[in-house]
């Protein structure tokens, strides 16, 4: 009697699913290590397979990526550390040469042709498995986890269908998080008064047919949620661009379909434009500051003595300083009094924030306005305020038409020079995270530079600000101001929302509307998760909340804890479960920034992550067969 075949399930086929889907299969296919065995993979996902929700094929056409196409990748390759069998696959910029003729690897594709891409990827993969492979999907999602007989765990999913499996991966993503306080305090007000209030949350799956023609809507947030439902209020309803001058600037032709936006945030603009590079990718940046020497010496500290404000921001603040004033002295050397390499050495040597980086800039460098402030990138609006909104927006624009130059001429710009030396360094922080060296007080300094970076480093194409100052000067979007208060006045039966900016104190104070939308995703919170899998693991004792930092200074960072190196789920007790392994967005908070994608020719962390969980999932599975 042959023996059994051993069983994994995958739940979660998004990228992160069907990365650890590919390496099962490489690693039970010809060369590796389980050629030959017989096994089951049972992928759980209610969304298509490949692309998953965030991804999904069907969205709007309309919705870009902030990825550039020859960034981004659905198979590893031969840059990739792994101890498992090397295969191969197209890009993105690869596959869409024959699939999807005209995009190129600089641009910034469509978030539905990832989406085709990553479908194509996720079939591909299962196609290619090997004939003692069985790979079952399953069009729904899971619900429940709990121990079995023999060491096995028992998957319960929603269509009722219960899977008997030796191991088990949780690569979940984006799932949803119970409401706020202040949401349900909004829904309710919203339903009594016959407001309409749109809460956070995927802008492809927002009900924005809601929000009627030329109403007036309030809009809380800027950042690239922000630009999708913008997006798909205007041109999604008709409305169409054209040129209108030199510098790619662009004219708004409504559609008369557009609702009447008066947006805000904390932060009051939108976030930076990436920097375009037409006819060749990016040259990127190469971490001089906070180098490989860096890190190991972060990572070699115990756990939870490492501050993030005092040891780990200054590397981040002086590497994008360095980058700034070097692409400063390569435009004007006469800028410093020093010569470019002698002022450069200094400054490298020069603490952050050091009486001696003091004296540096304030003597050897010939205008203040050249100075480098690192906060000041994420505060444009500290200290100033306007007459009004119609005087706001006047600011806004020049400010985006600024940013706007310099994303489409990034080798001439100290500000898209620090913005890359930011977004080359978030792989150095997530390592000196994920080693769990990070004090717990750490942690809200860590959340602000998430909100820092994205700012600086991640924010939408340079068309998108484009858009938006053509929106802004056709009337279509009116801009707020910076921390927006919103209450609900009520005059006899009707009710309104207003909004009040300290940036814009003059006349008119308030903006009133019928409407609000929240144009932000919630955060991952184990604490808050509408997930059942997730919440029922915790309640079972399978599964405990992440904690950072030691003794009193534990803090709670919203993850599902884990064993970093090799993935494995802890459990109440703190104990690594031999066969439970959780990956990406699930494990925010034990890691950092697992949003970001596999990219292509990187040695991409998501590869060999997922090599890791797939070689323990199969040997623990093999071994109870």
């Amino acid at each position: 009697m042959s023996a059994r075949p051993l069983r994994v399930a995958v739940v979660g086929a998004g990228p992160r699913g069907t990365a650890v889907l590919e390496r099962l299969t490489a690693n039970l296919g010809p060369g590796g290590p389980w050629a030959g065995l017989a096994a089951e993979v049972h992928v759980v996902e209610e969304h298509p397979p490949g692309a998953g929700r965030i991804w999904h094929p069907g969205q709007s056409g309309h919705l870009l990526m902030n990825t550039l196409s020859g960034h981004a990748t659905a198979f590893p390759d031969d840059t990739v550390r792994m101890a498992g069998p090397a295969t191969t696959g197209p890009s993105l910029a690869e596959w869409a040469s024959e699939y999807e003729p005209g995009t190129e690897p600089w641009e910034f594709p469509s978030r539905a042709l990832m989406g085709r891409y990553l479908s194509w990827a996720h079939g591909r993969i299962v196609r290619g498995a090997a004939d003692s492979v069985r790979i079952v999907p399953h069009a729904t999602r899971a619900v429940a986890l709990d121990e079995a007989p023999e060491g096995r765990l028992l998957l319960r999913l929603g269509d009722g269908t219960s899977l008997l499996v030796d191991a088990a991966v949780l690569a979940t993503g984006h799932t949803d998080q119970r409401p706020s306080d202040e949401v349900r305090a909004l829904t309710a007000t919203a339903a009594r008064h016959g407001l309409r209030y749109l809460p956070p949350g995927h802008p492809h799956e927002a009900p924005l047919d809601l929000l009627e023609p030329d109403e007036p809507v309030l809009v809380r947030g800027l950042a690239l949620n922000f630009f999708d439902q913008l997006t798909l209020l205007t041109a999604g309803r008709g409305g169409r661009f054209e040129p209108a001058g030199p510098g790619g600037a662009l004219r708004y032709l409504p559609s008369g379909r557009e609702p009447r936006l008066i947006a805000g945030s904390g932060r009051g603009v939108p976030y930076l434009a990436r920097a375009e590079t037409p006819g060749r990718m990016p040259p990127g940046h190469t971490p001089r500051v906070f180098d490989e020497a860096a890190v190991v010496r972060l990572t070699a500290r115990a756990p939870g003595t490492v501050s993030f404000r005092d040891e780990v921001w200054p590397l981040i603040a002086r590497e994008a300083g360095a980058a700034w004033y070097r692409t400063l002295l390569d435009l004007r050397p006469s800028a410093a009094r020093l010569p470019a390499d002698t002022f450069l050495e200094r400054y490298a040597a020069a603490g952050h924030g050091s009486d001696a980086q003091a004296r540096l800039l304030g003597e050897e460098l010939r205008d203040a306005a050249d100075r480098f402030d690192a906060l000041d990138l994420d505060t444009p609006l500290a200290g100033r305020t306007f007459p009004g909104r119609a005087a706001f927006g006047t600011w806004a624009r020049e400010w985006m038409r600024t940013d706007l130059a310099a994303a489409r001429d990034p080798g001439s710009s100290p500000v898209k020079a620090a913005a890359a030396a930011v977004a080359a360094v978030k792989g150095q922080v997530r390592r000196v995270v994920a080693a769990g060296v990070l004090s717990g007080a750490s942690q809200r300094e860590l959340s602000w530079f998430r909100s820092y970076g994205a700012h600086v480093a991640s924010g939408p194409p340079a068309r998108r600000i484009a858009e938006l100052i053509a929106l802004s000067e056709a009337g279509v979007v009116e801009f707020l101001g910076a921390r927006p208060t919103v209450t609900v006045t009520v005059d006899g039966e009707a009710g309104r929302f207003t909004a009040l900016s300290p940036t814009t104190g003059g006349p008119p104070a308030t903006a009133t509307a019928r409407a609000l939308l929240d144009a932000w995703l919630p955060g991952q919170d184990l604490a808050r998760t509408a997930d059942p899998l997730l919440a029922g693991l915790v309640t079972s004792g399978l599964a405990r909340p992440h904690l950072a930092g030691t003794g009193d200074d534990a803090t709670a960072t919203g993850a599902l804890d884990i064993v970093p190196a090799e993935l494995r789920v802890r459990d109440a007790g703190g104990r690594p479960h031999p066969h439970l392994f959780a990956f990406g967005i699930p494990v925010e908070g034990v890691e950092w920034n697992t949003a970001i994608g596999a990219r292509a020719r990187g040695n991409a962390a998501m590869f060999r992550q997922a090599d890791t969980i797939a070689r323990a999932a199969l040997g623990a599975a093999a071994g109870r067969r």
